[in-house]
């Protein structure tokens, strides 16, 4: 054995007691110092391995000792390696849960375990509801999310993309680059249908005079015009409905984009007709387009053999190509004798839709305000009696928080002009904004938030062919107290204080 191996021997194969380490350094010092000794150096190196009994059995000790002969230490390496299965209860009850019981035995592993699994199917609904309705029903039922006096300054945008940075210049909130195709189509399907509104009807009017005047295509604002004075009249006769129009998907992203959610409080009986009463009308009633002028909601599985009809502004029907869109999705005027054909003309199981409000009830939605302008309103209520149908109170919680209004209290400048300007023009001229496509403080498409409207149980009437005004006041009271009934019910469901009332004016 030569002289480095050995070195190499003592120090990593043999753990040497205090001495021996004392003689390994001054050996090391002598074989570097006098290399004449080197023979005497490894004599003395071997007979640390073979002629130093005692050394030599100190080591041999030590190293069985480890095994054998140390009680203390080969207990705890046996507790170590035996016990986790079999004397270590607790250990080894975690290990069984981990391989054997996540299943069966241990009950709040397992559905954990169990709801990691399942709830990929929408099993499990504890869970589902916070993973799958994230964006629908935990923000409009968790009544912490908004309160009577919520002051809702910025869109729901603000919490949903805290984590992706959005971006404020100039006091504007600029949208993150980087979002999710989900929420892009969203907006899109939001922004078509907004642009709709505002822009088609007068839009297609402006595109037909330019192709009269200026182009050699004048033959399709004339033929355009023929049709549309043939057809003036389908508004009021129960409209052109087109289901496939109602049932296409893009619906489904307008119904994601705020949320909208539709709730009943009783089934509808098919063999009836219905006068349903929407409140409040909103800037835009966004939410009845979305119930009732869409399978957005899935309103035919909730009400099924109940045909909606969205009763809107006879002006509309008045604008080139908005009309014919607006009535596929079941759309129809709100006058008198357009009611009268869908509850007369049409079998049973119609449902009038109609805002009651109306566009004056527009200048007073304010973001977290409850006022319905009801009082003077009791035309729909002697419809009914008239007709034997059956009056729906329907309230959408959320409807006034989708736009901010510029302030316009009564008595003020600006609710004079507007009122006069609304009794020119039949139409009100609320001054409001929204967000935009790329920015979430200013722009025409409405703020993500939610819209949770609940259809009441049905007041059921008796017909009356020409019903006298006490009869109609005292239905209308009835209405009205139904109503009532019906937010006080649902207001803390979307976190309205229990000391919240509807204003009725």
């Amino acid at each position: 054995m030569d002289l480095k191996n050995a070195n190499d021997y003592k120090e990593s194969d043999v753990e040497v007691p205090c001495e021996t380490h004392e003689v390994v350094s001054a050996d090391e010092f002598e074989m570097v110092e006098t290399p004449d000794e080197t023979e005497l150096v490894q004599e003395k190196k071997i007979e640390e391995m073979v002629q130093t009994p005692d050394e030599t059995e100190l080591v041999q000790e030590k190293k069985i000792e480890e095994m054998v002969q140390t009680p203390d230490e080969t207990e705890l390496v046996q507790e170590e390696k035996i016990e986790e299965m079999v004397e270590t209860p607790v250990e080894t009850e975690s290990v069984q849960e981990e391989k054997v019981e996540e299943m069966v035995e241990t009950p709040v592993e397992t559905e954990s375990v169990q709801e990691e699994k399942v709830e990929e199917m929408g099993e499990m609904p504890d869970e589902t509801d916070s993973v799958q309705e994230e964006k629908i029903e935990e923000i409009k039922e968790n009544p912490m999310l908004r309160s009577a006096n919520l002051e809702l300054e910025k869109p729901f945008e603000s919490e949903v993309h805290e984590s992706m940075h959005p971006t404020t210049m100039f006091g504007v909130e600029f949208a993150p680059l980087i979002i999710p195709l989900e929420r892009r189509l969203q907006t899109t399907v939001v922004l078509h249908l907004v642009a709709t509104f505002f822009f088609m009807g007068y839009g297609s009017i402006l595109l037909g005079l330019y192709l009269l005047f200026f182009t050699r295509y004048w033959w399709l604002t004339v033929l355009y015009a023929g049709w549309f004075v043939y057809d003036i009249e389908t508004c009021n006769r129960g409209g052109r409905r087109s289901e496939w129009v109602r049932n296409w998907p893009i619906w489904e992203h307008y119904r994601n984009y705020f949320p909208v959610s539709l709730k009943k409080s009783a089934d509808l009986d098919p063999n009836k007709n219905y006068i349903f009463g929407y409140h409040p009308h909103g800037i835009i009633p966004l939410g009845a387009m979305c119930n009732f002028g869409t399978e957005g909601t899935g309103f035919s599985k909730l009400f099924p053999n109940i045909k909606p009809y969205l009763l809107m502004l006879q002006g509309i029907f008045w604008l080139p190509f908005l009309r014919d869109y607006m009535m596929t999705a079941g759309g129809c005027s709100v006058s008198k004798s357009s009611i009268e054909w869908i509850l007369t003309k049409e079998g049973k199981g119609n449902a009038a839709v109609i805002v009651i409000g109306g566009a004056q009830e527009a200048l007073e939605a304010h973001p977290g305000t409850h006022t319905l302008k009801l009082k003077a309103r009791k035309g729909f209520v002697k419809l009914a009696l008239r007709h034997g149908a059956s009056l729906v109170p329907v309230y959408s919680f959320g409807e006034n928080d989708l736009f901010d209004q510029a302030e316009n209290p009564v008595g003020s400048k600006l609710r004079e002009l507007q009122n006069y300007l609304t009794s020119k023009l039949g139409m009100s001229p609320p001054i409001f904004h929204g967000r935009g496509v790329f920015n979430y403080s200013f722009g025409l498409i409405p703020y993500r938030r939610p819209v949770m409207t609940v259809v009441g149980k049905p007041l059921d009437l008796e017909k009356v062919e020409n019903p006298d005004e006490t009869l109609v006041s005292q239905t209308h009271e009835k209405y009205i107290s139904e109503l009532c009934s019906l937010f006080d019910t649902h207001k803390t469901e979307f976190g309205i204080g229990e000391d919240v009332k509807l204003t009725i004016i």
